[in-house]
Order: C-alpha cells, then sequence, then structure tokens
C-alpha cells in the first residue's frame, strides 16, 4: 500500500438514546492508501455512513483516532476541522446538494471562494472541471435546467475544487437510474485512475464491484476487508 492517507485506529462512535446508549462504529481499524479506490457495503445501520462522516472530519469519534494526511482529525477545533474539510476532503453526496439560484460553474466555484481563491483561478479551475466531467457546455445552466445526472457530475466537480487529498462519497448513484448511474461510475473510475484516493459507501453492486477494494460493515464492525482487487 502507498502511504496513508486515512489510517483508523479502533475507532468508535457512540451516541446517546434516551438513557442509554447506541454504538454505531464499534472499533474499526483501517488504512486507505494515496490512490486507493475502496467501497464500503453492508446493510442499512451498520455504520457505513457514520464511518463516511468521520474519516471527513463531520463527527468526531468517542474513542480511537482518525489520521486523514496525517492529521488527527479527532483532536482539531471547530474551526480548524471545518478549514481541513474545506482543503483536504470532497464530498459527493445522494441528494447533490446543489445551490439552485447558482449556476453549475458558480457552485463548483463555491468552496473556492470559500478558500479565498483569486477570481480568474477559481473561474478557470471551474471550467476545468466541467469540461473533465463531460459538461463543458452546460456552465451557465442552473441545477433545475440540469439532469440528475448532470447535477451529480456538477456535484462531484464541485468536490473537486480545492484539489483534496480524499474524496469520500455517500451513495453517489442512490438517486439515478442504472444507465446515468452507470455513467457516474464510470466517471469515478476515471477520476481515480486519473490518481484520485475514493472511499464511497454503497448499496450499489455496479458501484461496489468498480471499486479496487471493498470492505464490508454489519453492526458496526468491519465485518471483511478481502475484497482487495489487482
Amino acid at each position: 500500500m502507498n502511504h496513508p492517507v486515512l489510517s483508523l485506529h479502533d475507532v468508535r462512535r457512540e451516541y446517546r438514546v434516551g438513557a442509554g446508549t447506541v454504538a454505531a462504529v464499534r472499533g474499526v481499524s483501517l488504512d486507505v492508501g494515496a490512490g486507493e479506490w475502496v467501497a464500503v457495503v453492508g446493510p442499512s445501520g451498520c455504520g457505513k455512513s457514520t464511518l463516511l462522516h468521520l474519516l471527513g472530519a463531520v463527527d468526531r469519534a468517542t474513542a480511537g483516532t482518525v489520521r486523514v494526511n496525517g492529521a488527527d482529525v479527532g483532536a482539531m477545533p471547530d474551526a480548524e476541522a471545518t478549514a481541513f474539510r474545506l482543503r483536504t476532503v470532497g464530498f459527493v453526496f445522494q441528494r447533490f446538494y446543489l445551490m439552485p439560484t447558482l449556476t453549475a460553474r458558480e457552485n463548483v466555484e463555491l468552496p473556492m471562494a470559500e478558500a479565498r481563491v483569486p477570481t480568474r483561478e477559481r473561474r478557470e479551475r471551474a471550467r476545468e472541471l466541467l469540461a473533465y466531467v463531460g459538461l463543458g457546455a452546460r456552465g451557465d445552466h442552473r441545477p433545475a435546467q440540469l439532469s440528475g445526472g448532470e447535477q451529480q457530475r456538477v456535484a462531484i466537480a464541485r468536490a473537486l475544487a480545492n484539489r483534496p487529498a480524499l474524496l469520500l462519497a455517500d451513495e453517489p448513484t442512490g438517486e439515478l437510474d442504472a444507465r446515468t448511474g452507470a455513467e457516474i461510475v464510470e466517471l469515478l473510475g476515471r477520476l481515480n485512475a486519473d490518481g484520485t484516493t475514493i472511499v464511497v459507501v454503497t448499496h450499489d453492486d455496479s458501484l461496489a464491484r468498480a471499486a479496487r477494494r471493498v470492505v464490508r460493515m454489519r453492526d458496526g464492525v468491519v465485518e471483511d476487508d478481502s475484497g482487495a482487487r489487482p
């Protein structure tokens, strides 16, 4: 394995529910090397999405350590974690979460504007990314003028805007029909071939098969991590 972009050691996440606690993640240890493409699969409620939120510094572990690019994300104050997410982690969600009043190009520019990238540089970067995802001619369209697959491509371009070390995707094909979902799987494959490290949570068998490594979870633990592919 290349140097780990992600390194988890005995990570646990518990939530208070009434007078008791629920363990969503129960002692997960996992390394993901630079350039890997990992699919995390398992039944609903097994802890997949909780794990993804821990990887992206959106949530904090109850115990154990989560390191992303060598940084202990659990030890970061909130403001530092927010800045870290902006520059180091790209997120792709099932429901796109594009700003409806902004054009595709403006949506892609948004995280760069938050990172204070100069206007000319971020506009050029947004044009390059939209061309990369096959939407070079759709930059002036708003989300309502785009298909679901096109919106997800814009969301992927936005996630890549600040050149993150890690791309995290939560059910990225979940809102798409089979043909459009296959196009997104193909795009993720191209991103990975170009060097992007990807961790995706999915119920989509075709997406899991396309990944280079499959991690299976059940009841908050890693049940199997033998799914590496040559």
